[in-house]
């Protein structure tokens, strides 16, 4: 994301919330009561609102309003499994399954098994919606990234509508949400048409689409989160799970209030105070509650500035009575020095780790950033970086605990960075535009097409010659053998028959 500006304050939250309450009550407008309760309740979702427009208060309440009206127009809290055709979750098209290397669910979209025209297009962004909903409670809000398995695509797999429909939502009515678009396995013929996708996105959420091969997925998503398709290692096979909560009870739809965070997933934060100051610390447990750490600051890592040599500290404490492991990594490694970035927590210790900015960098280029502060028991005090490597990658995950900073700068800093609110404002594309696009992509594959069949013309051709001219040249050995056999017998009769006048001459003279 090209600039992103430093987390909004309490003050900036409660600020929002007033005047979109206050346009709720004053305009007489009919929105979801659930919807409106989470405005008024929710202070990470009004949060969501202000990053996502540079913490604008205008063009956040904006998007408030029109989120809360698009919401009840679609009946957004209504939408279950039950109100969608059992062939859409059939198809397999679109599922969630596993993590990028930010550890944000992932939302796939098999494009190989979407055919645009055959699903019904209301239903269609009726199921999409449902997806969206669906993980906004199972992760809390926090990011996610839609990844385009583009494996086996044709023209006919492509749907510009649906793909545009898709990017308004994450766009205009879920702010703050979307981590990445991975495109894996592009076929170069589409191409012309995630150019036209890119002018979907505003300027600064272009650097989001991530185009990867099976040799680059690696920058992304780790093997074992990998398909076996994509060259991972997991070898799941699409089967629709039905969403429930611990103690397989369905999940209503609008109650987010009740998810827990479970660190050991890896699914989400916790609810996010201001980066301002000294954050808060806090104690994060493994899911068995066998070990626990305290961690300062517990939501986001705050820098001053971006120049060489900014340091931020995150303090670790173990309060436990044994020896706790830990090891911090980053999204970006090449952008900070971390000292220590592994080591053991003695029972009851307290430590500081330094971490520097090592290169001079836009505000924009580090905020995006996370570090995971991993945490695990330790059997002795005693071992070393490579022991502390090898037990967090043999450590059960119940045992595990993991948790997320985010990169912040100071607003004074990230000020000078800002983008003009316009550049938010999206890109449009005609119908026909889009049509006569299609149009021209049809006629680029007949194109296509036809080079695919002249090349197996050309190679047919080419195996047929051969074979004539094997046939001409074994013909030609055949017949040369032949004409010198009868040459050769023909002067051997000759030889032979002047042999016999010549004798026969002879006789006669002697006679």
């Amino acid at each position: 994301m090209s600039s992103v500006p430093p987390e909004p304050t309490k003050a900036e939250i409660d600020q929002l919330r007033s005047a979109a309450l206050q346009k709720v009550d004053s305009e007489g407008l009919v929105f979801d009561p659930q919807d409106v309760n989470r405005i008024r309740n929710d202070d990470k979702y009004i949060r969501r609102f202000l990053m996502h427009h540079d913490n604008d208060q205008k063009l956040a309440l904006e998007m408030v309003m029109e989120t809360l009206k698009w919401r009840y127009e679609n009946q957004c809290n209504t939408i279950t499994v039950e109100s969608i055709p059992p062939e859409f979750f059939a198809k397999g098209a679109m599922y969630a399954h596993n993590r990028d290397k930010d550890g944000c669910k992932m939302l796939i979209f098999a494009v190989r098994h979407h055919q645009k025209g055959v699903l019904d297009m209301d239903l269609l962004k009726k199921f999409f919606i449902y997806w969206l909903e669906r993980l906004e409670r199972e992760e809390n809000g926090e990011w996610i990234t839609v990844f385009f398995d583009m494996c086996d695509t044709g023209m006919k797999n492509m749907d510009m509508e649906f793909i545009q429909y898709m990017i308004t939502l994450f766009k205009n009515y879920y702010p703050w949400f979307l981590n990445y678009i991975i495109v894996f396995e592009m076929p170069w013929l589409l191409s012309a048409m995630w150019k036209i996708i890119r002018t979907w996105l505003p300027p600064k959420s272009i650097e989001k689409i991530k185009f990867v091969d099976k040799k680059s997925i690696q920058d992304f998503v780790d093997l074992d989160q990998c398909l076996a398709s994509w060259g991972g290692t997991d070898n799941y096979e699409y089967q629709f799970e039905p969403e429930f909560i611990p103690g397989d009870e369905p999940i209503s739809n609008g109650d987010l209030e009740s998810r827990k965070v479970h660190f050991a997933e890896g699914s989400a934060l916790p609810p996010l105070s201001p980066l301002k100051g000294k954050l808060q610390g806090q104690r994060v447990a493994a899911t068995n509650g066998g070990v626990m750490i305290e961690i300062e600051p517990s939501e986001g890592l705050m820098f001053s500035n971006c120049r060489i040599g900014a340091t931020a500290n995150i303090v670790l404490t173990n309060p436990t009575a044994s020896p706790v492991a830990f090891k911090i990594k980053t999204t970006s490694p090449e952008k900070y020095r971390v000292r220590p970035s592994v080591g053991i927590l003695e029972a009851g210790i307290q430590l500081e780790i330094s971490v520097t900015v090592s290169e001079q960098l836009a505000p924009s280029a580090l905020v995006r950033d996370k570090f995971l502060v991993m945490g695990a028991p330790a059997s002795s005090s005693n071992l070393s970086s490579q022991e502390i490597s090898q037990l967090f990658k043999n450590i059960a995950k119940e045992e595990l605990f993991e948790t997320r900073l985010r990169v912040g700068v100071s607003a004074a800093d990230a000020a000078s960075d800002a983008l003009t609110t316009s550049a938010l404002k999206s890109s449009s594309v005609s119908p026909e535009l889009l049509s006569k696009i299609d149009q021209l992509l049809h006629r680029q594959s007949a194109v296509e097409e036809q080079l695919r069949t002249a090349k197996k013309f050309v190679f047919i051709t080419l195996i047929v010659m051969i074979g004539i001219l094997i046939f001409v040249v074994m013909a030609t050995n055949n017949m040369t053998s032949s004409l010198l056999l009868y040459t050769t017998n023909r002067r051997s009769a000759s030889t032979m028959q002047g042999e016999t006048i010549h004798n026969e001459q002879e006789n006669n003279v002697e006679l």
